[in-house]
């Protein structure tokens, strides 16, 4: 039997865009844990229920009103639930570099002579809003 979860907070560093927390069964008494760079997405059977704001949360039926419909069919709220979290990180990226592996060979038309072409830099990502996840109306 899979252990059910009490804490689920993020557990890496600041170099990963998201991150699916390994635990997916929960109480409705665990602690969500969400840093001040982050934000936090809550799937149950492949559907976004919540997104959660910085903050410490305790996931109960009434912060996400879907798993309450659902416990009430089974005996009581202490029942596990199966579900996901995911964790966007918003803390900008910096110096992610990006280019070709290899040089494409081409021939300058106007002189014939061989060019080696490739391209190469750095880059820097944000996720600026993790809204873009439909919730149920």
């Amino acid at each position: 039997m899979a252990q059910i979860a009490e804490v689920i907070k993020y557990e890496g560093d600041n170099s990963t865009f998201i991150w699916k927390h390994p635990s997916e069964d929960f109480n409705c008494f665990t602690q969500l844990i969400v840093h001040e760079s982050q934000e936090a997405i809550f799937f149950m059977n492949g559907q976004a229920l919540d997104l959660f704001g910085p903050g410490r949360y305790t996931l109960e039926t009434q912060n996400i009103p879907i798993i309450g419909k659902l416990l009430n069919r089974v005996t009581g709220d202490q029942s596990p639930f199966h579900c996901e979290v995911y964790f966007i990180n918003k803390t900008e990226q910096m110096g992610i570099k990006w280019g070709t592996d290899s040089k494409v060979q081409y021939i300058d038309p106007t002189y014939g002579f061989p060019i080696s072409i490739g391209v190469s830099g750095e880059m820097s990502l944000r996720a600026e809003d993790s809204s873009f996840v439909r919730m149920p109306h």
